[in-house]
């Protein structure tokens, strides 16, 4: 592995560990509903992490980034239509 991949690698992997302090720290801070909104941000954060390093989107052909953002697109939307469901129930 080259130093520079190596280096890389350990600032994503301390980014996702910060991301997960906040996400662990959110859990005891009342915020109403904007806990949610918190949460959501950082885990497509850490989603977006994962993506552009570990999968190396950042550096592949544009029909596999737009098969990235399809099935990322697709996610969003079932969690976004799951989430409508939850709500619009009594």
């Amino acid at each position: 592995m080259k130093p520079a991949a190596f280096r890389t690698y350990l600032w994503t992997w301390l980014a996702l560990l910060a991301l997960l302090a906040l996400t662990f720290g959110s859990a005891y801070v009342h915020m109403g509903t904007f806990n949610l909104v918190v949460n959501l941000a950082i885990a497509v954060l850490k989603t977006l992490l994962v993506m552009i390093v570990f999968m190396d989107l950042a550096r592949s052909t544009s029909l596999v980034r737009l098969a990235a953002a399809a099935g990322f697109f697709w996610l969003a939307l079932l969690a976004g239509l799951s989430l409508t469901d939850f709500l619009t129930r009594s």
